[in-house]
């Protein structure tokens, strides 16, 4: 038996995007300039990189603290992405229609690498 790269990576991006939000809230403050605490973060991934075989969700995903979300198009990254920003999520994107529609919406975000 033997597994392809293209079977790992949905594995690859959850580990990734799961470091990236441990990372950030490490680092970062709240709204208010306090130390020690995070601001809300929101990870939205192109369903594609965001799914573990047949689970519609990684369950490393599940797991996080930070709300996720798995747009299947463009339109729906772009409406994900803006409705974070409105709400001043600290963003995380993953894939080229979620990275797409943070630079679209003109909202700050954090590139996981694909």
């Amino acid at each position: 038996m033997y597994i392809r790269m293209t079977d790992l990576a949905p594995t690859i991006a959850a580990f990734l995007a799961a470091g990236v939000v441990a990372a950030g809230g490490l680092l970062a403050g709240d709204a208010d300039g306090r130390a020690g605490s995070a601001p809300r973060t929101a990870l939205v991934i192109d369903a594609a990189a965001g799914r573990d075989g047949r689970e519609l969700l990684d369950s490393r995903l599940r797991d996080v603290d930070a709300e996720v979300r798995l747009p299947r198009t463009s339109a729906e990254a772009l409406t994900n992405v803006r409705y974070f920003a409105a709400q001043d999520y600290r963003m995380v994107v993953m894939g080229p229609r979620s990275g797409a529609a943070a630079r679209a919406a003109g909202v700050p975000a954090v590139r996981a690498p694909d």
